[in-house]
């Protein structure tokens, strides 16, 4: 019984919070996203948005003033909110021989970029880490490391990718780049898991010596 609630200890000690990061110390909390066609991002808050015009408060450490893009070069905006609004005209526009472009006017490169960025904020599966945790803590260190180097070697599933916006998987460009920052995040947290087993053995190990040794 000693033992067992000395695991306990050291897990919950080891295990990772997963409340929210903190907000950071002057960072709005409520930031919507203007994409322009030319690739960039533009973080803040829109105010006015009318057929020519977007007006909108940038995010610090800009200064506060009001500024204006014209509609014309902006993509889609991304609010707080999670809502999107396209604003491209040509954004449905079918191209000609193939699906539909949703990201007109960004380069290979940029739609690369892009994708990577969504897979960031949007890829939340802690499946991986939890099945090595568990795996190490079953199997222990030696015979646990199996389980993460056979998960971390694996794509994520298509289901389980859950980008924000599914249509733009089709684009092969930003699905590259969402499937490469994807499978990156899927590894980390499969090791993750294995080194916080690891950990665990390792604070009951010192607990048990020290007890033998008293």
């Amino acid at each position: 019984m000693r033992l067992f609630l000395l695991l306990a200890a050291a897990l919950c000690a080891l295990l990772p919070a997963r409340a929210q990061a903190p907000v950071r110390p002057g960072a709005a909390p409520c930031l919507d996203t203007i994409l322009r066609l030319d690739g960039e991002e533009v973080r803040g808050r829109v105010l006015v948005l009318t057929p020519t015009a977007l007006r909108y408060l940038p995010a610090a450490p800009a200064a506060p003033d009001t500024l204006t893009l014209p509609v014309a070069e902006v993509f889609l905006v991304r609010y707080a909110n999670g809502t999107r609004e396209l604003l491209h005209p040509a954004a449905g526009a079918p191209a000609p021989d193939g699906p539909p472009d949703l990201l007109p006017g960004l380069t290979p490169g940029q739609r690369l970029a892009y994708g990577r960025r969504d897979a960031l904020g949007h890829y939340t599966d802690h499946g991986p880490y939890w099945a090595t945790l568990g795996a190490t803590l079953y199997a222990g260190p030696l015979f646990g490391v199996v389980a993460p180097a056979i998960i971390s070697g694996k794509a994520v599933k298509a289901e389980n990718l859950r980008p924000p916006t599914p249509a733009l998987l089709a684009d092969p460009d930003y699905r590259r780049g969402y499937q490469e920052q994807a499978n990156r995040r899927k590894r980390q947290r499969s090791w993750g898991g294995y080194g916080t087993g690891v950990g665990v053995f390792v604070v009951l190990f010192a607990v048990l010596v020290g007890s033998l040794a008293n």
